[in-house]
């Protein structure tokens, strides 16, 4: 029930669980699409749409028709029948997609995919993930690639049960450089007799690569909170949780990104007070420099299953999020890649 990795829970870490005159014509041509959206008054408010991170995000359709409902995402591609899918990140054209997938019986991994004349390509794993990786993030401008390994710290052995740390990779050219993990006081690496969730992070994300979120489980902390932070050079500034989301520190929160407009903090809860029980979707709203009490983000999103792990596309257009689904009260449950246009999410209206 760790839902900053999706995969381990309390009693085996090893299985999923809840966890960017000629310019003048140029601007004029990219008004264009809001200029009819905004001609079109039985389309949903759109408020939540632009994206802060491209200045000139390329629009692309994933879908032949309105998603106005959840669905599963490129049914038999990415969400497939048979295997755990979750975690989906976009290159900063949309075009490139990366996401989790584990096998039966296997780690996961990392998996790639293209959008090719309206069709994703067979993902195939990522070259770099070659141990337990996960919770893929990219920043806005496609240079730096972050992601969670089990993979072990050069120098720095894991001494406790089981441990995540978060890695990164830079773009010197058309690949990807090695990955090198990143130095506290973002990552902790578990001493003798510490456990799981304690010093586990997999998820790093930020909107304009100078302010980050994470989670963690501070070593002799209960919770898992969300942390803020800042780059500072090659490093990071001390993390700062963020407090107030409910009204008791107990809940665990993981797995943070902002909106489009970055108005809104998504992430998961467990257990949280308004959610269906169990792995919930949870948002909160700015006001000022801090954060709302956060609100469920509502039935539509939030089931009887377990709902982690919320994200947007590179334009701001879909919301995506992990649904685990099972087959019966003592089934295994599979989790899949679920998507939704932003617009239907109705972030202002569950805060009017």
């Amino acid at each position: 029930m760790f839902p900053i990795i999706l995969q381990p829970t309390a009693s085996d870490p090893t299985k999923v669980g809840t966890r960017s005159t000629f310019f003048l014509l140029l601007a004029a041509l990219a008004l264009i699409p809001n200029l009819l959206s905004c001609g079109n008054p039985s389309s949903p408010s759109s408020s939540s749409t632009a994206s802060p991170a491209n200045t000139d995000p390329i629009t692309l359709d994933y879908a032949t028709t309105t998603v106005d409902s959840v669905r599963r995402f490129a049914p038999g591609i990415i969400a497939t029948a048979a295997n755990n899918e979750f975690s989906i990140a976009f290159g900063p054209d949309g075009r490139t997609a990366y996401f989790v997938r584990r096998l039966d019986g296997q780690k996961q991994k990392i998996y790639r995919t293209d959008f090719r004349e309206g069709q994703w390509s067979t993902p195939q794993v990522a070259p770099f993930s070659t141990d337990r990786d996960e919770s893929p993030s990219l920043t806005p401008d496609g240079q730096t690639f972050f992601f969670g390994s089990e993979r072990a710290i050069s120098d720095q052995p894991n001494l406790g049960g089981f441990d995540m740390n978060i890695w990164q990779m830079q773009k010197p050219g058309d690949g990807w450089g090695p990955p090198q993990a990143l130095p506290a006081p973002i990552n902790a690496v578990q001493i003798a007799g510490e456990q799981w969730p304690s010093s586990n992070a997999s998820f790093f994300y930020t909107a304009d690569n100078e302010r980050f979120y994470f989670s963690t489980m501070r070593r002799g902390e209960r919770a898992i909170k969300i942390y803020e932070t800042h780059r500072e050079g090659t490093s990071f500034s001390p993390p700062m949780a963020i407090e107030g989301l409910f009204a008791s520190d107990q809940y665990w929160t993981s797995s943070p990104v902002l909106s489009p407009d970055g108005q809104f903090l998504l992430f998961n809860a467990y257990d949280a007070p308004g959610g269906r029980g169990g792995e919930d979707l949870f948002v909160s709203q700015k006001v000022g420099e801090t954060w709302s009490r956060a609100k469920p983000l509502g039935d539509q999103i939030n089931s009887a299953a377990e709902e982690a792990n919320p994200t947007f596309s590179r334009d701001g257009k879909y919301f995506f999020f992990a649904r685990d689904v099972k087959s019966g009260p003592e089934a295994e449950g599979i989790w899949s890649i679920y998507y939704l246009e932003t617009a239907y999410l109705g972030l202002d209206q569950l805060f009017d």
